[in-house]
């Protein structure tokens, strides 16, 4: 019965698969490494998808009047064609009006700033972002200087529903860098019940992964700071990037509220929030 029903999920995504294009890449920018690491792991990724890049910085009192001299000379670098984006206001609303604007696919920010007004320009807003804005959002901390694209990909799945609506990203990222994808089962609670219903949704995610040609890894940890725990073992696993839901309907859910926040603002891991209403569960997945 659950091979007929596993057969039945894969028939499904296949006949019916949706498709992620990444055609409009929003970075917010700031003079500060991470907001320089994430120009700089945008292009890459802009460069991968053939997507337009747009860089969008909200002024304040404190801007850098050389802001878009040094966007230019990163890009120029970079061999990259970008539009600028100049506002002024509330940061992240404005960071959220250009993403409608532009119908962006994807933002790319830093989740950190070194000192006073950069860590309020960068830190502060980059978690609004995440919960207000409707495409995924890549949050990174530093200048990754040496990114070459994703090669390792934290897959979490916890108790709720929603948690395997990322797999269609998590397909498409590793489908684009030839990535390994790690399956990790995480609960805030050690019951055989919850051990089960994961057990069960790894079994489902790694057969639609295999069908894509995607290798994959599994790994598990319960009744800890579920957040610690992603971290943890993303770096023992070498993972590269974290993929998260960052809410959903059950109550029960860890990546949504302080868990997300942490993920972003803690992480020196890439970490991807996408809402569960910006994109759909594969479909089959029951």
């Amino acid at each position: 019965m659950i091979l007929e029903k596993l057969s039945f999920i894969l028939f499904n995504l296949k006949s019916n698969k949706l498709m992620i294009i990444i055609d409009n890449i929003l970075v917010p920018f700031v003079d500060s490494p991470s907001a320089i690491g994430a120009l700089k792991t945008a292009i890459y990724i802009s460069n991968i998808y053939k997507a337009k890049l747009h860089v969008i910085h909200v002024m304040t009192d404190k801007t850098n009047d050389n802001v878009l001299d040094l966007i230019k000379e990163i890009c120029t670098r970079e061999n990259a064609v970008f539009t600028f984006i100049e506002r002024s206001g509330s940061i992240h609303k404005e960071i959220i009006k250009a993403e409608k604007e532009i119908n962006a696919s994807l933002i790319v920010m830093g989740a950190y700033g070194v000192t006073g007004w950069q860590q309020l320009w960068v830190g502060s807003n980059a978690f609004k972002v995440v919960s207000t804005s409707h495409c995924p959002v890549l949050t990174l901390q530093g200048d990754v200087s040496s990114f070459k694209g994703f090669r390792k990909i934290m897959l979490p799945l916890d108790d709720s529903d929603e948690t395997r609506q990322k797999v269609n990203w998590d397909i498409t990222l590793a489908k684009a860098f030839d990535a390994h994808v790690l399956i990790f089962n995480t609960s805030k609670v050690r019951g055989d019940e919850s051990r089960k219903k994961l057990a069960h949704y790894a079994a489902q995610v790694e057969i639609l992964l295999a069908k894509e040609g995607i290798k994959t890894s599994f790994d598990e940890s319960y009744g800890n700071n579920i957040a610690e725990d992603c971290i943890k073992f993303a770096q023992i696993h070498n993972c590269d990037l974290i993929t998260i839901m960052t809410e959903t309907e059950n109550t029960n859910s860890f990546f949504m509220g302080t868990y997300a926040q942490q993920l972003v603002s803690t992480s020196t891991i890439p970490v991807l929030c996408i809402h569960s209403r910006s994109v759909a569960k594969p479909t089959g997945l029951g």
